[in-house]
């Protein structure tokens, strides 16, 4: 074991790729996109590739919700690798993970940490849960946790003493990062880094140096590369776009969000999950200092006595803590808003695993009975499904992925009493050993529930045939990239019994919709039905002359495209 860490730490930045497509490697088309993110993503993407590159289009209508970075980045991926979509949507996700591994290398080499710190908080993350999960999946916050980690990197360097001459460079990188993780998902790409700084820095006593004029150059360049996107969108698509963005996206989600409001306390409860198995950390920890008096007073009086050490804890605990206080502080709240909190927390841990003196062999014991728990409940997976994924009713590549666990926890307690840095190394190679398993076999199985491609293939059928695709009431641009095209969408019944007597149309629909249609058509036939996102959705066909588009005796003899 000693021979391959010393391995893994001669070339941590080599170590870290080979373990990064040890987890993705033939996995880019193992199955379709799933709802809801994911599709319309995709649907952004084709319009990009259409010519819809500096304002983004859904459903072929102006997308206020996302900047365009991440896609040009999916685009340039493409161009390079000559892979297509979909498979480059989940090649992004690939190559966003690895950035952010490299942003925490970069961040513990910054903060002048052990030589293994930065490594090893790497594979903390690769053996996360959440983490290498997010690397199978279609979504720019990789990317976006990768350039916040940057940019704080980049603060730390500006601020860290010794370095007073490089001040206004290295300030000036840590703003053109945030401006670009700004373009990526919005101001928490910015917020997150200068929050974390002006809180370490008042917390040293020093806060004024953040509005000495060696920031003016980066304040400069922050805004020259936001602007520069805020107006080129202004012309593309007039003030009512930038009202969307400004008022829409942005103030009312931060205050009170029309989409996915939760309690202040959501991140308290989403948060063990995201983070295991390392949430059990803990049982090894000396946490009795929490709460003696000492301790604290301690720390207080520490707290102007910079140290590199020192300095470095404050630059991790400020950012983990004060993020994770400001997402709870906003109206809307998504767990994967918690990953750029993940790698302030891994390098803690890192620094915690490097300690001798601290009885590990209960961190290790306690995640392997998590991992054969996880065995357990995953072996009975498909006795948790909402609706039935294989004709036997069984979980396609449910008992692989929970042998591939069983392996993770016997690998662990079988080496509970080795070095942590050997632990994690081993931990590193077997994780794939349950993350294969679930993309190419248990991922794919729960397409038929996951993704709305079955429906999409059937409107695309009737569509060659003549009917009018149209999507009653549901989450916007959800079918167009599948289709091919945009569809029709209707947000109302009115407007919908516009559309069908109108047209000849193929109609999606969920099923409490259909049964609260107050003027639903006796001559509109269901084709197709289909559970996902919690509830069933009904494929339907309807002639505007008012005629069976198939008589019932006929519906068994038509040949329906396959999901």
């Amino acid at each position: 074991m000693q021979r391959y860490w010393e391995f893994l730490r001669r070339w941590p930045w080599l170590a870290l790729l080979k373990l990064t497509i040890l987890q993705t490697a033939g996995t880019l088309s193992a199955r379709a996109l799933w709802f809801s993110d994911e599709v319309r993503y995709a649907d952004a993407y084709a319009g990009l590739l259409r010519g819809k590159w500096l304002v983004l289009n859904l459903n072929g209508v102006a997308y206020p919700d996302k900047p365009p970075l991440y896609f040009w980045l999916l685009r340039a991926l493409e161009a390079v690798t000559g892979i297509p979509d979909p498979a480059v949507f989940f090649l992004g996700a690939a190559v966003s993970g690895l950035l952010v591994l490299y942003a925490v290398l970069a961040w513990a080499k910054v903060l002048r940490l052990p030589a293994d710190a930065g490594l090893m908080a790497g594979i903390v993350l690769l053996t996360t849960l959440f983490f290498a999960g997010l690397l199978h999946y279609s979504r720019m916050d990789l990317l976006f946790a990768a350039l916040i980690t940057s940019s704080q990197a980049a603060f730390c360097l500006a601020f860290r003493p010794g370095d007073e001459a490089k001040r206004g460079r290295n300030a000036a990188l840590a703003l053109f990062l945030a401006a670009l993780a700004t373009l990526t998902k919005g101001p928490l790409g910015l917020l997150f880094p200068v929050l974390t700084t002006l809180l370490f820095l008042a917390w040293r006593g020093r806060a004024r140096e953040f509005f000495r004029k060696e920031l003016l150059p980066g304040l400069g360049v922050l805004l020259a590369v936001i602007f520069s996107w805020v107006i080129a969108a202004y012309f593309v698509e007039g003030p009512q776009f930038l009202h969307k963005i400004f008022y829409e996206q942005i103030f009312q989600r931060a205050t009170k969000t029309f989409h996915h409001a939760e309690p202040w306390y959501f991140y308290l409860m989403a948060f063990p999950p995201c983070w295991l198995p390392w949430m059990l950390a803990p049982v090894a920890l000396p946490l009795r200092r929490l709460f003696a008096g000492d301790f604290w007073r301690g720390l207080l009086a520490r707290r102007k006595n910079a140290t590199s050490e020192g300095d470095a804890y404050a630059w991790l605990w400020i950012s983990a803590l004060s993020g994770l206080t400001l997402l709870s502080l906003l109206s809307g709240k998504v767990v994967v808003y918690l990953l750029p909190q993940l790698a302030p927390l891994a390098l803690l841990l890192a620094l915690a695993l490097l300690r001798s003196d601290l009885p590990w062999s209960r961190l290790w014991t306690g995640a392997a009975l998590m991992f054969f728990a996880l065995a357990a409940v995953t072996g009975q997976g498909a006795r948790f499904l909402p609706a039935p994924v294989s004709a036997d009713g069984g979980l396609p590549g449910a008992g692989i992925v929970a042998a591939g666990f069983a392996v993770c926890g016997l690998g662990l307690l079988l080496l509970r009493k080795h070095d942590p840095r050997h632990v994690l190394g081993a931990l590193a190679v077997l994780t794939a050993l349950w993350v294969h398993p679930a993309c190419h076999v248990l991922a794919p199985s729960l397409d038929i529930i996951m993704s709305p491609k079955p429906q999409a293939m059937q409107l695309k059928a009737y569509a060659e045939k003549g009917y009018t695709p149209v999507a009653h009431d549901i989450y916007q641009g959800i079918y167009s990239y599948y289709l091919g095209g945009p569809i029709l969408e209707s947000a109302s019944f009115e407007a919908l019994d516009k559309h069908v007597a109108e047209k000849d149309v193929v109609l999606v629909i969920k099923k409490k919709k259909w049964d609260a249609w107050p003027n639903r058509p006796e001559h509109m036939v269901k084709i197709f039905e289909q559970w996902m996102a919690g509830q069933p959705y009904y494929v339907a066909l309807s002639r505007k002359d008012g005629r069976l588009p198939l008589q019932p005796a006929d519906l068994k003899k038509e040949v329906l495209p396959q999901p």
